[in-house]
């Protein structure tokens, strides 16, 4: 007998419970954000973060693997040795959390997670 009657007020208050409007204190009700799940590729945000509009980056390096064996620097969404080229500039050198990139004869550095202001922008732009 105690069973039945136990289901039966826990049945109840969930339904009450479900039923309760959302308070202040809700995270619904705060309009708090989703967490970001922290595995997912970056994506910078459409103006390249930085405010300003104007021509998409020509390298975007999104990633980089140092192992013991191998550097392999993800560029354009494609993974790059040393000394390979892409987009008409040659990886030069990868570090931790960038690479040298030369084109032209002039180097510049690629920051991992972000266009790089020294980074050329379109055909014709200037290279350090």
């Amino acid at each position: 007998m105690f069973r039945p009657l136990l289901l039966a007020l826990l049945v109840l208050a969930a339904t009450a419970y479900a039923a309760e409007p959302e308070t202040e204190d809700t995270p619904a009700a705060k309009n708090v954000p989703a967490l970001k799940d922290p595995t997912e590729p970056y994506r910078p945000a459409a103006d390249g973060g930085s405010g300003r509009a104007g021509p998409a980056p020509r390298f975007r390096l999104t990633a980089v693997l140092i192992a013991p064996t191998r550097r392999v620097a993800i560029v354009n969404g494609k993974p790059m040795q040393e000394g390979q080229r892409v987009a008409g500039a040659e990886l030069v050198k990868i570090d931790g959390h960038s690479v040298q990139m030369r084109e032209g004869g002039r180097d510049f550095v690629l920051q991992l997670g972000n266009a790089s202001a020294s980074a050329p922008h379109a055909e014709g732009d200037s290279v350090r």
